[in-house]
């Protein structure tokens, strides 16, 4: 038997009194598509039947319907009279009195649907989890169950989590559920089995791109007529593609376009002919082809030689320029064959918004100091300007993830609804490359992630062509910010769509944030903007190390503004000490967000039993007591008074090597501050090597007092060394004052010097503390499964 199709839920520039103040404010129409286009568009499409299902009109309908196959819709906008709550209610082939008498009764939506029954209007509740005004409630979901025959379950605008959780409810219905319903909110329900819901699909089109995306089908129904009785007997059924955000923003892209089209497209070609060109090519949407003339035109601009400065050139004529390499990219262009329009449209949409983020962050990172202050306003105003060029893709994301509490609230009474996937945790951090202690936390919890079945994948930015590990996918940055003063610390600016549509199309339920710079306050606003349970790791204590690189006091405050401020935007905070717990508190995070993150040390490869007698002396180091520093060679972790303190120590005739493993801004400074001393430099050890080294030496001095955690102090203790560590921040917590080592007060030159005077002279002592710091890290190490489980915990759904 064939099946016959109709795209049911459908605009044209017929839809023109927009619900957003913008849009009204600019007179913007919702859709600029033609009654005719449309029609012709649906049926070389393969729709039998076409409709047009405007807002609260039926002109645009009524200019098609002396057409073959075609009917009279409209999209009725109608309220709940008990909350206000507003809903769009679709009411097929209708006449014109019908309309006129629908409109009169759309305010008290219970009045309506009594007179579409008794009239034998086929209608549907069209995207039933998008909340029109905010006022949508899970009671609300619960009264339409009852009241409403036919569910709208494919949307092509709306992303298939909504689509396809609104169809696992209406099909989950039973008599017992419905019965509870319609007794709950005292609502009659109409039919001999109510609770056998009828479904059907709708494009939603309003752009004129994605005319029957999704449509309806039927089988045997070969007229207007028996297509309708099919609906409204239920036996229809929902096909085509789900929407999504691209769906959305791309139809906002073409309403924008045509809008500028129309209002100043004949003024502005000339100057733009590069971007008229895609436009044109992606969203000249019914209207006539470009002549012959025009593209030659356009093929001499394309290949007359031409410079990619952008120095003294407007934003448009910059726009314009990298819309001519993108048109010669045919790398890039090749990479878009196959791809469908909505893929294609983003590519180049991201394309071009990565590459004008890239020119005017380079400017802005440029611009010397003697620049003046319109010059950073400017460039700061342009890069916004970029943002806003791209925001349908922004309020896209957004809509397409408003709803999900009414999803969990409807998952109350229907608790088989949703999709049945796990959780998938996002981790954001900017730094992963390098060599630090956040980095190789990271790297452990990847691991811990994997060997627990949680799917774990960690997002960066940087060099896309590094080789990567198992569990991370990185971005390239369009573009890198390096501090002079601290070369090692990099920022790399992410590409914001990209990463947005990775975690859309990913389906992540939770999002976890290590590092408060880039990559960090994008994941943020990922969560934010998409509704996504979000957590953080507060790693390192940036406003100390702003104070110490910039001697700032101002600084320092804005820096502590900041972290407060991002940090009070999500709803956990791991923290690694009880230092660190008291000094965020004093700062203003709230006390009920930060939660302790247990981790540790691996045991079985940091040990005694790898040290080797020869390990330090085949480098060149002799013989004696040894002291070890790991980590970075930078002001902030106190070396200038670790560097000030074993110069005077030898001086005075100590006898003893000092070992500084790691690499930094301060490196060669320090190198020269020692030289002539028994001071070696070893640059970055890792693996085997760096275990080794830590088992071969005798003491471990860490000064910083800016670290909130401290791997390498636990590392050190579990190889078997003795530590000595400052009174500040959190590494004081990873040992026993006394036991496991000792500590100073920060800052303090003559407690260190006295602490390491005191292991030098009292070998015995060394000796008792070298295996008390070892049984330390066995006895309080936490069990494998406490290990990060802060972080790979199962939170709320998404």
């Amino acid at each position: 038997m064939r099946t016959y199709k109709a795209d049911l839920h459908v605009h044209s520039s017929h839809s023109n009194k927009p619900t957003y103040w913008a849009m009204r404010k600019f007179n913007c129409p919702e859709s600029y598509t033609s009654p005719e286009y449309l029609y012709q568009t649906a049926r070389s499409r393969g729709m039998d039947f076409v409709t047009i299902s405007d807002h609260n009109s039926i002109n645009g309908a009524l200019e098609i319907a002396h057409l073959p196959g075609a009917f009279v819709s409209s999209e009725i906008t109608a309220y709940f009279p008990e909350t206000g709550c507003k809903v769009h209610v679709v009411v097929l082939h209708i006449t014109e009195a019908q309309f006129r008498q629908i409109m009169e009764l759309r305010r008290n939506i219970y009045e309506m649907v009594a007179y579409l029954q008794r009239e034998g209007v086929a209608h549907f509740l069209a995207h039933p989890l998008y909340a029109q005004n905010d006022k949508l409630t899970t009671a609300i979901i619960e009264k339409s169950l009852v009241l409403f025959s036919t569910f709208e379950v494919r949307n092509g605008c709306r992303a298939r989590r909504f689509n396809a959780f609104t169809e696992q409810i209406v099909t989950s219905l039973d008599r017992e559920t419905l019965e509870r319903l319609a007794n709950r909110h005292d609502i009659r329900p109409y039919g001999a089995t109510p609770w056998i819901k009828g479904m059907v699909g709708g494009s939603d089109d309003h752009g004129g791109l994605f005319i029957s995306r999704a449509h309806t089908a039927a089988e045997g129904a070969d007229s207007v007529d028996s297509f309708i009785e099919a609906v409204k007997a239920g036996q229809s059924r929902p096909e085509g593609d789900n929407g999504g955000p691209l769906t959305m923003a791309h139809s906002m892209y073409g309403i924008a376009h045509s809008f500028y089209r129309e209002r100043f497209g004949d003024r502005r070609r000339s100057s733009t002919p590069f971007i008229s060109a895609l436009l044109n090519r992606f969203f000249n949407v019914g209207s006539a082809r470009e002549s012959f003339v025009e593209k030659l035109r356009l093929f001499i601009l394309k290949n007359i030689p031409e410079s990619r400065s952008h120095r003294s050139r407007s934003f448009e004529e910059i726009l314009d320029r990298e819309a001519r390499v993108l048109l010669n990219d045919s790398v890039f262009l090749a990479s878009l064959k196959g791809a469908d329009q909505n893929r294609t449209i983003f590519a180049v949409t991201s394309y071009l918004a990565n590459r004008m983020i890239y020119i005017y962050t380079n400017r802005l990172m440029s611009l010397p100091l003697s620049a003046g202050f319109f010059d950073y306003v400017t460039t700061v105003s342009t890069i916004g300007l970029v943002h806003l060029l791209v925001t349908p893709y922004y309020l896209a994301f957004h809509h397409q993830h408003k709803g999900k509490d009414i999803m969990r609230g409807l998952k109350e009474t229907f608790p088989d609804a949703g999709d049945g996937d796990g959780e998938k945790i996002a981790l954001f951090t900017d730094t992963l490359d390098e060599i630090n202690g956040v980095a190789i936390t990271i790297h452990r919890l990847i691991q811990t992630a994997r060997n627990r079945g949680v799917e774990l994948t960690v997002i960066t930015a940087g060099n896309a062509d590094a080789p990567l590990p198992e569990g991370v996918k990185r971005f390239e940055s369009v573009g890198d910010f390096v501090l002079p003063e601290y070369p090692e610390l990099k920022f790399s600016f992410p590409p914001i769509l990209d990463v947005m549509d990775y975690i859309e199309q990913g389906g992540f339920t939770r999002i976890h944030i290590s590092t408060p710079g880039t990559v960090g306050l994008l994941g943020l606003l990922i969560a934010r903007m998409m509704d996504i349970p979000v957590a953080g790791t507060y790693h390192t204590d940036i406003p100390q190390y702003v104070r110490s690189l910039t001697n700032d006091e101002f600084l320092e405050q804005a820096a502590w503004s900041y972290m407060i401020w991002f940090y009070n935007q999500m709803e956990e905070v791991m923290v690694p000490s009880n230092g660190t717990r008291q000094q965020l508190l004093s700062r203003g995070l709230a006390e009920e967000k930060m939660k302790p993150l247990p981790r540790w040390v691996d045991t079985e490869q940091f040990t005694p039993v790898r040290r080797r007698p020869d390990f330090w002396t085949s480098r060149g180091i002799p013989e004696g007591i040894r002291l070890l520093y790991v980590g970075r060679v930078s002001r902030e972790k106190a070396l200038e008074l670790l560097a000030e303190t074993f110069r005077e120590l030898i001086d005075s005739g100590f006898d003893a090597s000092l070992v500084i493993v790691g690499d930094g801004p301060y490196r060669q400074e320090m190198e020269a501050r020692l030289n002539g001393y028994p001071a070696f430099f070893t640059g970055y050890l890792a693996g085997e090597e760096l275990q080794d080294g830590y088992a071969s030496a005798d003491l471990f001095v860490f000064p910083s007092a800016t670290d909130t955690f401290g791997n390498v102090v636990l590392e050190a203790q579990s190889s078997g060394l003795p530590v000595i560590v400052s009174d500040a921040g959190g590494p004081k917590e990873l040992m026993a004052d006394g036991e496991t080592g000792m500590v100073f007060s920060a800052g303090s030159g003559a407690e260190l010097a006295a602490a390491i005077r005191y292991f030098l002279t009292n070998r015995a002592v060394l000796a008792e503390m070298s295996r008390n710091a070892r049984s330390f890290t066995l006895l309080r190490a936490p069990a494998s499964d406490d290990a990060y489980s802060t972080i790979l915990q199962c939170g709320r759904a998404a």
